[in-house]
């Protein structure tokens, strides 16, 4: 009798935990569902990344290692006039002047307004630290 009173428990507790995570796992697929609908051409892991970040000090700015894809044939002058007058830097440019790199701070806006350019094709990042 005690072992099936045990196994009862055991099972009870068990959904219990599963209803717990399976609300993680909703809550987790809405913030993606967000994130793709709201800034569609930043890599999922530079939108984690920087929240981690902000919420780990609020403090601070992070700094990032931005990468800015474009679609091909852009005049990549333009292009450098344009991120030195929205960012103040020049950036390096590769890939045939398809993607110009730069290191500056990040906000969620910063990455809005990329992704409302319609020349932009992705955005990707890596943190390099606090300012």
């Amino acid at each position: 009798m005690g072992n099936l009173k045990s196994k009862v428990e055991y099972e009870t507790t068990v959904t219990q935990f599963d209803a717990v995570t399976q609300d993680i796992q909703i809550k987790y697929d809405e913030f993606q569902k967000s994130c793709k609908n709201i800034l569609p051409k930043v890599d999922p892991k530079l939108i984690t990344e920087f929240l981690f970040h902000q919420r780990e000090d609020c403090d601070i700015t992070p700094t990032y290692s931005l990468e800015v894809i474009t679609r091909e044939g852009l005049d990549t002058q333009k292009m450098k006039d344009l991120i030195w007058t929205k960012f103040g830097q020049l950036p390096v440019i590769d890939y045939n002047g398809t993607s110009y790199r730069i290191e500056h701070t990040l906000t969620l806006g910063m990455l809005k307004r990329l992704c409302d350019y319609d020349f932009i094709v992705g955005v990707k990042g890596w943190y390099v630290g606090p300012t």
